[in-house]
């Protein structure tokens, strides 16, 4: 390049060529060209330079280097000390923002001398804000504060209003990060105010310094207010170009608010959105930190183990992390990984991670992350049963948090406290600092601390025998789980459950002991199947909507969950054998690494997570919306009006009987003709283990005396005389003690608890004949659904000629299953449907003709995932259908689902006794009833079975009536054959009816 034209418009050239060229490139034609430039283009130059430096720092802090040796090579050129400096303090800040403090603290001390060595004090003093910020990360903490003292007098003595609050707030972010809390905020509110009176372009300044005293007043308790002014910063920065980063901490800070105040989900999603920004922009420290803030989340959810690989990950990280900064995160990492260890029991663990921790904070000078270190010791302590120990170091928490005025801290510390005292047997004092805890928690809407002060307010109240106090406490401390629940999305509101049973099951022993039979079933309903009950009453929406199609954040999260459910399919053929059946994309099997099968399940378990995870933020309103769930601006019934309607609405000669479990006692409740009883078993859980696990094992051995290779292993009569003691056994155990309600009984709805789920009532034997012989059983996972589910069934009663639009679908399975052809050929001959077989029985012909189909029909083959029950799949032509997917199913005018498949039924248990497997996809997706198996169903008793069940529907029967009848057929037949010992409840009782029971056609 060679110009000798207008000098303005060279400079101008000359900057265009050097942001776009290499730096040696760069380094060339600066040379060249400055003898070519008069002073005054030399000084625009340069400014342009600091300015476009400045600008890139975020984004492209790589540039900013670049351009900061340029500035130096002026210097340099020049010999003036000025634009060294100002090359040193350009390269100082991108280097900070690289992360490379260290080296950054040398260049900032540099740039400072080069000012002060031309007398530019102002110079000097606007090196400063960016090595206070160094300092602060390198734990010099002392010696920030004395930078923004002295640099706040020179922009004083200059007017310069706008320097005087940068320094300000840098002072009082200082402060914070000692735990000085009431400092900061005068400090932020005097740097506000400074900015005020410098007058226009403060609005960044300003958003910067909200977003800073919102921090300070979270740590203070005021979570309301803090949520507002990031709130408010938030709106400004996302108005401004270039300001990703800025959201994405206020998105950050934001979700630590949530957090406390129990919105998990959204919190959740937002520290994910948060360190996805922070990872998009290489800054690896920031991303680190915010997964650290993901495990509070995560811990209050239950989630230990991802909380414990968070930590783990992170603390990995910030080893590698030199100085100051990586020993206080590290520190904080290894605090988390100990709370994770703990939630999970493992003591040990927790005790050495909490030591390396205390080394680590020893010197750093920051109280209230030692008082928080104290505290979890003091949680260690406590569930160690080291009661004095726990007590002594609880109390040096407290006193630190009280100094700060760290009001959350302080109410978790107290509450601690009040538990402590509660095991020494001082209820006075415990019930005291109770109250404490539960008015700063109160006062702050912490709602996860709230309800765990009511429920040890009730539990001190039982101990001193005041039984109604107790009740008002409970019902208060479930509301509160209520409340939070009603801000979860997906299964986050099972996980949540998790730890929660001992409360319920506190609950449920006062009401009956009080005498409140209603009121203490009312408790086990709100234990139970909390999920499915809001899926099922649209008061939770968890299907992918394409309506938020179209924004960007949510097109790509459908995007990346479109190529996670196609990796997923693929890693679990591989897995489960059925590789031929799914196809994948030309860009996928690129994207997918040679894995050997040993390392197929790791990769799809990592999916599967992934999925749930996208689906929890898909599950999400926008951000920037109000987020109260529809089950929270639901206004219901109360409990005993609904059992009144249920008890009136129940049909002649129905009994209800549902069961509860609490410890090794057994509860019945019977509801029959509006009265309700209910009976304790004391003692009973470990028999009604015992029992099943025996039936279990018979039942499996039953699989495989019936496979053709068995028969001359195994005997089936004996098998089957072992079985019916069992089952009598159990009968007597789970019957007996409400016999009397059962002598007019036609029709028994049961609603199971716990492992309850998994037994099959219908084939229970009373020492003559199974239960079904006598009575039809049918099942709910929660009486709340019987209303949602008959009302369905009442809607959708069909016709005949209707049930041309049947869907069913058979697959043999590579000719695994011959007999789910042929029984679906027979039951599409049945209804006069059409009949999809094989290649035909796709998921696409399943999304295309459901909608409209009033009954669907799938014999196939199934799994249940006990690891991962969202999973469960029903192999069909084209991909395995799993309960995800299944959610998104529209069965909006279907009565009834019957899935012929291996274990549909099985389910797992999560938070109290949430059901999870593949039924509650189908009910979700608006199935009124759900006909599935408990095992591996036998294929030939199977089809015989089905055209047994579906003559009697086509005959004007209920559901539950047809399928006892065709049982009863099948017994019958069975008896009076050569292979009486085919009577064996495997042949015949997988089947059992959820959901409505009334007829099929109108």
């Amino acid at each position: 390049m060679a110009y000798r034209g207008n000098t303005g418009a060279h400079w101008e050239l000359l900057a265009e060529l050097l942001v776009s060229a290499d730096e040696s490139e760069g380094q060339r034609l600066l040379r060249e060209q400055l003898p070519l430039l008069d002073p005054s283009a030399l000084a625009h130059l340069v400014m342009w330079l600091k300015r476009e430096a400045d600008r890139r720092w975020h984004d492209e802090p790589q540039l900013s280097l670049r351009l900061a040796a340029y500035l130096l090579l002026i210097g340099e050129w020049t010999g003036r000390c000025d634009y060294c400096g100002l090359g040193l303090l350009t390269r100082a800040e991108a280097l900070r923002r690289l992360e490379r403090d260290e080296e950054a603290l040398r260049d900032f001390d540099a740039a400072g001398a080069a000012f002060l060595a031309c007398d530019d004090y102002l110079g000097w003093a606007r090196t400063r804000s960016g090595r206070i910020a160094v300092c602060l990360q390198l734990g010099r903490f002392q010696e920030a504060l004395q930078d923004a003292a002295a640099a706040r007098a020179i922009f004083l003595q200059q007017g310069n209003w706008l320097r005087v609050g940068q320094m300000d707030a840098n002072a009082a972010i200082v402060h914070y990060e000692l735990g000085h809390y009431d400092q900061a905020l005068s400090l932020f509110e005097r740097a506000i105010e400074a900015y005020r009176r410098h007058g226009e372009g403060i609005e960044l300044p300003l958003a910067r310094a909200w977003a800073n005293k919102a921090v300070t007043l979270a740590a203070l308790g005021r979570l309301r207010e803090a949520l507002a002014l990031h709130e408010r910063a938030r709106a400004i920065f996302a108005s401004y170009r270039g300001q990703e980063l800025a959201v994405a901490r206020q998105e950050l800070n934001m979700a630590q608010i949530y957090a406390a105040q129990g919105h998990f989900s959204r919190a959740l999603a937002l520290f994910e959105r948060s360190r996805t920004t922070f990872q998009r922009h290489a800054l690896a420290l920031a991303a680190a930190e915010v997964a650290c803030e993901t495990c509070y989340c995560l811990l209050r959810l239950n989630r230990a183990r991802e909380a414990a690989e968070l930590a783990e990950e992170a603390a990995a990280f910030f080893r590698t992390v030199p100085g100051g900064r990586g020993c206080h995160h590290l520190a904080l990492a290894l605090m988390w990984q100990a709370q994770a260890a703990l939630a999970m029991k493992e003591l040990r663990r927790a005790e050495t991670l909490l030591a390396e921790a205390r080394t680590l904070l020893e010197t750093s000078g920051l109280e209230v992350p030692a008082a928080s270190l104290a505290l979890l010791q003091a949680e260690l302590l406590f569930a160690s049963g080291q009661l004095e120990e726990s007590l002594a170091a609880v109390r040096l928490a407290a006193t630190a948090f009280s100094r700060q005025a760290a009001l959350p801290q302080l109410a978790r510390a107290l509450l601690l406290q009040a538990q402590i005292a509660m095991s020494r047997g001082d209820e006075a004092l415990a019930d005291s600092l109770c109250a404490q805890a539960l008015k700063m928690a109160q006062e702050q809407g912490l709602l996860e601390l709230v309800y765990r002060c009511e429920d040890l307010r009730g539990q001190l109240a039982e101990g001193r025998g005041e039984l109604e106090e107790a009740a008002r406490a409970y019902a208060r401390a479930v509301q509160g789980i209520e409340e939070i629940q009603a801000r979860l999305v997906f299964d986050a509101r099972s996980s949540f459950l998790e730890d929660k049973r001992t409360l319920y099951e506190r609950a449920v022993r006062l009401a009956l002991l009080r005498g409140d039979g209603a009121q203490a079933l009312g408790y086990v309903e709100q234990a139970k199947s909390r999920v499915l009950g809001d899926y099922l009453r649209n008061t939770v929406e968890i299907r992918v909507h394409v309506e938020r199609a179209g924004q960007p954040e949510v097109e790509a999260l459908l995007e990346e969950l479109a190529r996670l459910r196609e990796e997923q399919a693929w890693f679990s053929s591989l897995v489960y054998g059925t590789e031929r059946a799914v196809e994948l994309s030309d860009t996928a099997i690129r994207r997918l690494p040679a894995l050997d099968p040993a390392c197929a399940r790791q990769e799809m378990r990592q999916r599967e997570r992934q999925i749930e995870r996208l689906l929890e933020r898909l599950g999400l309103p926008a951000i920037g919306s109000t987020y109260p769930s529809r089950a929270a601006k639901k206004v219901e019934e109360g409990w005993l009006e609904r059992l009144a309607d249920l008890q009136g609405s129940l049909e002649p000669r129905t009994v209800v009987l549902e069961y509860f479990l609490a410890g090794e006692d057994l509860y019945v409740f019977s509801l029959a003709a509006g009265h309700l009883r209910w009976r304790r078993l004391r003692g009973a859980v470990p028999e009604l283990e015992r029992l099943y696990a025996l039936w279990r094992l018979n039942l499996d051995l039953a699989g495989q005396a019936a496979a053709p290779a068995g028969q001359a292993i195994l005997d089936l009569a004996a098998l089957q005389e072992n079985c019916l003691g069992l089952l009598q056994r159990l009968y007597h155990l789970l019957l007996d003690p409400v016999l009397p309600v059962l002598y007019s009984c036609e029709h028994l709805l049961v609603v199971p608890y716990g492992l309850l789920h998994y037994l099959p009532f219908h084939c229970l034997f009373d020492g003559v004949q199974f239960l079904v012989e006598r009575v039809a059983v049918s099942y709910l996972p929660s009486l709340g659904l019987l209303e949602v589910c008959r009302r369905r069934g009442r809607r959708r009663r069909t016709t005949r000629q209707a049930l041309r639009q049947a869907l069913v679908l058979g697959l043999s399975d590579r000719g695994r299953l011959p007999w789910a052809v042929s029984e679906a050929q027979a039951v599409a001959r049945l209804l006069g449907a059409p009949c999809y077989l094989d290649a035909e029985a796709t998921s696409t012909r399943l999304l295309e003709e459901g909608p409209l189909a009033p009954l669907l029909h799938i014999a196939a083959h199934g799994l249940f995932r006990l690891d991962a029950p969202n999973f469960s799949f029903i192999q069909l032509a084209d991909r395995q259908l799993s309960t995800i997917e299944v959610f998104n199913l529209d069965l909006a005018s279907c009565s009834l689902v019957t899935l012929s498949a291996c274990e549909t039924g099985r389910v797992a248990l999560g938070g109290v006794d949430e059901v999870m497997g593949l039924g509650r996809g189908f009910l979700y997706a608006g199935a009124a009833s759900l006909l599935p198996t408990l095992w591996k169903v036998d294929d030939a008793s199977s089809a015989e079975l089905m055209t047994l069940f579906y003559e009697g529907l086509l005959a004007g029967r209920s559901k539950v009536m047809a399928l006892a009848e065709a049982q009863r057929a099948f017994l019958a037949r069975t008896r009076s054959s050569a292979h009486a010992c085919y009577a064996h409840p495997y042949f015949w009782a997988a089947y059992q009816l959820i959901g409505d029971p009334g007829p099929l056609l109108q």
